[in-house]
């Protein structure tokens, strides 16, 4: 399951205008990929699947997908105005090395389940027999 969705896509991403002209599959596949890419990092600290996440996370993939699909439309990023794209993909890379360091809290919980603090006492009583 994706990070992000089609509509944060749109939201934090790309225009409408420019993924109406990409089919949809083909945005789902760049946001699995994209979520793909951010559990390598994520994978460092937390338990995977996640049980939830915060909108950082989901900006981080929403931008690495953006520039993924506009990579493959040949967008260059050393044309004057283009860089601000790449910029944004390497501001989300940036983000997930510091959740990976330990240095960013993404707001996620993990699928591991929490261990109580209580402490379980196991009683034995040895059993005699006539």
């Amino acid at each position: 399951m994706p990070y992000a969705s089609r509509a944060d896509l749109r939201a934090l991403g790309l225009p409408e205008a420019v993924l109406a002209s990409i089919p949809e599959a083909e945005q789902e596949a760049a946001l699995e990929a994209a979520s793909a890419l951010a559990d390598s990092y994520l994978r460092a600290r937390y338990d995977l699947p996640l049980a939830s996440w915060g909108r950082g996370l989901t900006r981080a993939v929403a931008l690495i997908a953006a520039y993924d699909l506009m990579s493959r439309r040949g967008y260059d990023p050393t044309r004057p105005g283009q860089e601000n794209l790449r910029m944004r993909y390497e501001d989300a890379i940036r983000w997930l090395e510091g959740v990976a360091a330990g240095k960013v809290d993404p707001g996620v919980e993990d699928a591991t389940p929490e261990v109580s603090s209580t402490a379980v006492q196991a009683v034995t009583r040895e059993r005699r027999w006539p």
